[in-house]
């Protein structure tokens, strides 16, 4: 661990050689022999000082003058000052203090005097740059502390940066308290500081986020991997604590908070995050972030310019091969970069709070649609548009869908509505309200996604679905893993038992065609029927089939 740094102020060599030989074993000492020698040193700012020991009677610049110096500058955070002068009339300490010093003790110094009330000094104003709960540094001190180091130090990439999130920490809060939450905090960050890696500083960003610096050659994954799932007792309780890393080793001198925000990206490029709880950035991740920020920089703009369009994915009745729906899905097809991934904006875009106006964007395009066809006497299907988790804490959207749900009866059977996996927080976070709601208007509730995470089951056993849609990853594994049929008719036997209807996604080949006609399955979505397709060619597919009487109707 980096020493803590003081200052000693005095014109005598003699009494600053003494108080460095009695503080030097635990502080780094910094020396001046003048108030003006020690504004310079000051002034560099390539030093982080958490005291400073002044002597009043000095040349040139003089320990009143330097504490109006000091007063001045406003140093954030603030810098205490012990004053260590032989003159200790009632008149000059009454001055000192009245210019910010904090406490004062006289020559001949006793070193053990000396070492405590440095100690309980630095102790009392550590509150701006120390984090209160665990005592190690906060945010502020720590970017402060870290920075000032990169930058003296010659050789940055000896050097990584590790950023640490507490998986289940809400749940942990839950179970033991914040009693409980507490002591889990203070575990983590002694067992970070006290770990194989040896970190330079460590510091609690927020909440349960942990940053710490550590040379690279000290990131050992191994160690870490046995480290984490460490049991902790409270309480009577026994709780597994495990923790996820995302790391980015220095490579350049550039401010300290790139490389915290590099290293906190990381996380989300964790695949397992039981066989492999850590990531590295690296160059796709970097391209990615910047990706992103185009994305949301430009997305208000590209929305008003129409370069946002909805296309429509078929969804067939299996049986008899009729168009029984579809599937409104968004695409971007900006005039530089032609057509954007989803994969690309959508996580962006519900990372920085726009998504939920995409996402009214595709209802109110859709519903547009379908009245527009109706009215010029063109067939029409119902159409499912998605509702991201966000969705849910949008209370005009939630509202306007509501409203017509209620003023408009046929828009329960036009438009219906996806629910991802991923809105299960935000159900579970007394949202469930809404989704009865819209039940109770006649909304058709799709659970997209089944299959893909750990919620799905308890979705279905709180939530009440219209028809469920079997995730194309499970699909795609119908030819090539012996236990997915099994497990997929599994899903269709339940789902017809819970009086859901199953539409199978991502279906490619005739041999899956097949298997899922066999399997009961109740309906097709995927590239082997149709891919989605822009409007204009939707609305021909549609017309093609009504041709063909080849058009479900309910």
């Amino acid at each position: 661990m980096v020493k803590k740094e003081i200052l000693i102020v005095d014109d005598s060599e003699i009494n600053r050689s003494m108080l460095r030989l009695m503080l030097e074993e635990e502080y780094d000492i910094t020396e001046a022999e003048n108030g003006a020698e020690a504004m310079a040193i000051i002034e560099k700012d390539d030093h982080i000082f958490r005291l400073i020991l002044l002597d009043l009677v000095m040349p040139v610049m003089d320990g009143f003058q330097f504490l109006q110096e000091l007063g001045n500058h406003k140093l954030d955070p603030e810098i205490p000052v012990i004053i260590i002068s032989g003159d200790s009339s009632e008149e000059s300490l009454d001055k000192a203090y009245g210019l910010g010093a904090v406490d004062f003790f006289t020559k001949p110094f006793n070193p053990s005097i000396v070492s405590h009330r440095v100690q309980n000094v630095i102790n009392l104003y550590s509150h701006s740059y120390r984090d209160m709960l665990t005592g190690c540094y906060n945010r502020n001190g720590f970017i402060q502390i870290a920075e000032k180091f990169i930058q003296k130090e010659e050789d940055v990439t000896k050097y990584s940066m590790m950023f640490f999130d507490i998986k289940n920490f809400k749940a942990i809060n839950s179970i033991m308290g914040n009693s409980g939450g507490d002591y889990v905090l203070k575990f983590i960050s002694n067992g970070i500081q006290k770990s194989n890696l040896n970190p330079l500083f460590v510091a609690r960003l927020e909440a349960d986020h942990f940053v710490c610096l550590a040379e690279k050659g000290l990131v050992n994954y191994t160690s870490m991997m046995e480290e984490n799932g460490s049991l902790l007792e409270f309480n009577g309780h026994t709780l597994q604590v495990r923790f996820r890393a995302g790391v980015a080793h220095l490579d350049i001198k550039r401010p300290v908070v790139e490389f915290m925000d590099r290293a906190k990206l990381a996380l989300n490029y964790i695949e397992d995050e039981y066989l492999k709880p850590y990531a590295e950035f690296d160059g796709k991740m970097a391209q990615n972030y910047v990706n992103a920020a185009v994305v949301t920089s430009e997305f208000e703009t590209s929305l008003d310019n129409g370069e946002f369009q909805v296309y429509y994915q078929p969804v067939m009745e299996t049986s008899t091969g009729k168009v029984a729906s579809a599937e409104a899905l968004v695409r971007w097809i900006h005039p530089d970069r032609g057509l954007i991934r989803p994969d690309l904006f959508i996580p962006a875009l519900e990372k920085d709070g726009y998504i939920s106006r995409l996402d009214l964007f595709v209802d109110m395009k859709v519903n547009s649609v379908i009245k527009k066809w109706k009215a010029d006497g063109l067939p029409v299907v119902p159409i499912s548009v998605n509702l991201s988790w966000m969705d849910f804490y949008d209370a005009d959207m939630i509202q306007l869908i509501k409203d017509r749900l209620e003023n408009d009866p046929n828009s329960s059977k036009d438009i219906r509505y996806e629910i991802t996996e991923s809105s299960y927080a935000a159900l579970k976070e007394n949202r469930s309200i809404i989704l009865r709601e819209m039940r109770r208007l006649g909304a058709q509730l799709l659970m997209d996604d089944f299959g893909t995470g750990y919620s799905s089951l308890g979705m279905l056993m709180h939530y009440q679905f219209n028809i469920l849609k079997i995730d194309m990853s499970i699909v795609r594994q119908l030819e090539v893993n012996a236990e997915v049929p099994h497990i997929v008719e599994l899903i269709i036997n339940m789902s017809h038992h819970l009086k859901m209807k199953v539409v199978a996604e991502g279906v490619e080949t005739e041999s899956q065609l097949n298997f899922l006609k066999n399997a009961g399955c109740d309906y097709i979505q995927g590239y082997y029927f149709s891919k989605p397709l822009p409007e204009e060619e939707f609305k021909a597919f549609l017309a093609k089939h009504l041709a063909e009487d080849k058009i479900l109707t309910y």
